[in-house]
């Protein structure tokens, strides 16, 4: 198989060409990713991770309700495409060991981020109103977002009544669960103001770690806002054996890698190599895929041996 993401019109697109690569090769299965889509207005359109951030909507979902519009902390226009193309390459594969033919596959980073949209989606559906920024509050669940405490911030996650009532008791405001306002989740998002009024100035006297054990001890959902330092080193991550280390070929020094977060029969897969060099595989990739050596080095734009 082989995955690519060569712009529309460009002289690589029509080098690898599907038409060309499947009439040799009629198994192989070919992900192409985009950043608009294979059809309309924006098709041939250049773009990245924050272009398809704010072109698919993500931005204006996120940050405070009276600030800018502010890109995911990690790229996840990217990530979301190359996950939803795992997932369409895992079904090709599937299908060409039941018919013995390949695939062309695509999908992009906006389509991507559209499908990711879920909860976001189906309130405008069903309203049609236009959805605004809400900081790290959710939209339909209250409360569920962070809270400054005296030393950090502490996401509060209380996603149903039964645990804003175990909430209030741990933070000794057993009133707020009589209160009208409060004593549904309806209730609590149509007066989300009034309520962190109680909760804010309360979640600031203490430091995190104290919210933390507190509720963790009355079963309500809640983690402190952690630094990736802090989050590398912690006994979870430890436990789970997510960061690995690999020899790198180039320093000759070992280099820390985040392992891949799936098992299998309890085992993870171990961390092989380290990240590839630029075009380190190029040509072994084309030997793979049938071109003889010239063709090789044509392509790579290099003399043939």
């Amino acid at each position: 198989m082989a995955v690519e993401n060569f712009r529309p019109g460009s002289s690589l697109s029509r080098t690898f060409a599907y038409e060309e690569l499947s009439a040799r090769h009629p198994h192989l299965v070919v992900l192409h990713l985009s950043a608009f889509g294979e059809q309309g207005p924006l098709a041939s359109e250049p773009g990245y991770d924050m272009t398809a951030q704010a072109a698919a909507g993500l931005m204006s979902l996120t940050g405070e309700p009276d600030g800018p519009p502010v890109k995911a902390g990690y790229a996840i226009g990217d990530l979301g495409a190359a996950l939803f193309g795992l997932a369409g390459v895992t079904a090709a594969l599937v299908e060409r060991a039941r018919t013995g033919k390949g695939q062309y596959l695509t999908t992009s980073l906006y389509e991507s981020q559209l499908a990711l949209h879920v909860n976001w989606a189906t309130a405008h559906f069903a309203t049609g109103e236009r959805p605004t920024r809400l900081g790290s509050g959710h939209p339909s669940l209250v409360p569920y977002q962070a809270y400054a405490t005296a030393d950090g911030h502490l996401v509060v996650a209380v996603g149903n009544d039964a645990l804003f009532r175990s909430l209030v008791a741990a933070l000794g405001l057993p009133a707020l669960a009589d209160d009208p306002r409060f004593t549904t989740n309806s209730a609590r998002v149509t007066h989300r103001d009034a309520l962190n009024a109680h909760l804010e100035p309360l979640l600031a006297t203490r430091p995190t770690a104290h919210w933390s054990a507190l509720l963790q001890e009355a079963g309500v959902p809640a983690a402190p806002v952690r630094h990736l330092d802090e989050v590398y080193a912690s006994p979870q991550t430890e436990a789970l054996g997510m960061v690995r280390t690999v020899d790198h070929p180039a320093t000759g020094g070992p280099l820390r890698q985040v392992a891949f977060p799936v098992s299998f029969q309890g085992v993870r897969p171990p961390v092989r190599t380290a990240p590839p060099a630029l075009g380190e595989h190029s040509a072994e990739i084309l030997t793979e895929l049938g071109y003889d050596e010239a063709e090789s080095a044509r392509i790579l734009g290099g003399p043939a041996s």
